[in-house]
């Protein structure tokens, strides 16, 4: 059973969330209203994942998550917002947040959130993937300029949360040839992993 965390300065926000995981697979642990008790109460209860608001009294969600990893940083951290603007996508990849989407997303696609992040994946709402990563831009970064074009498509993917096998499947690429891509993406970003790179690439505006 996965046990969740869910934070939010609405009342019926949370009800609703509570109603939506209502389901064997999930439980709901505690809520709040606010980003201090939030973080207090997610030391104490250590669940799997916590659904935070990015917009909250006394602590936003982008500062919660951040403290979240600082101190925990296996738990997963989704952070929920009515927010399309970029800035804020690209200061919560900053903060560590293994996943991002819109309060219009489907239950399904919230469902996938949740399973990607606890196999390790970042999850980014796909409307606000296309709308913020689809369109490359052409950067003078060093860095980005080691990056091949295929590389690149790699990168935009692993941006989106897919996994080695889809976009092997995306790409028509043997699965040993999409990871030797990737290794070289970490490699020519001077990062430690995926997750790094990606959040490097969207703060750079790389892709």
């Amino acid at each position: 059973m996965i046990k969740l965390y869910i934070a939010d300065d609405h009342n019926i926000v949370r009800e609703g969330l509570h109603l939506l995981f209502n389901q064997p697979q999930f439980q709901v642990i505690g809520e709040s209203g606010d980003g201090e008790t939030a973080c207090r109460e997610i030391r104490e209860l250590m669940p799997d994942v916590a659904l935070l608001d990015v917009s909250m009294p006394k602590k936003d969600g982008i500062e919660a998550a951040r403290e979240i990893k600082q101190q925990h940083p296996h738990m997963k951290v989704i952070l929920l917002t009515i927010y399309t603007d970029e800035k804020f996508l690209v200061e919560a990849m900053r903060a560590g947040a293994d996943g991002y989407v819109l309060k219009t997303i489907g239950r399904l696609e919230l469902f996938e959130a949740i399973e990607k992040v606890l196999l390790g994946e970042r999850f980014i709402d796909p409307s606000l993937t296309k709308q913020a990563l689809l369109h490359v831009i052409h950067s003078t970064s060093p860095e980005a300029n080691l990056l091949s074009k295929r590389e690149k498509d790699v990168l935009q993917l692993m941006a989106k949360g897919k996994t080695n096998k889809e976009i092997s499947s995306e790409l028509f690429l043997g699965t040993d040839t999409v990871k030797e891509y990737v290794t070289n993406v970490i490699k020519k970003l001077s990062c430690k992993n995926r997750t790094e790179a990606v959040a490097k690439a969207i703060r750079n505006q790389w892709i």
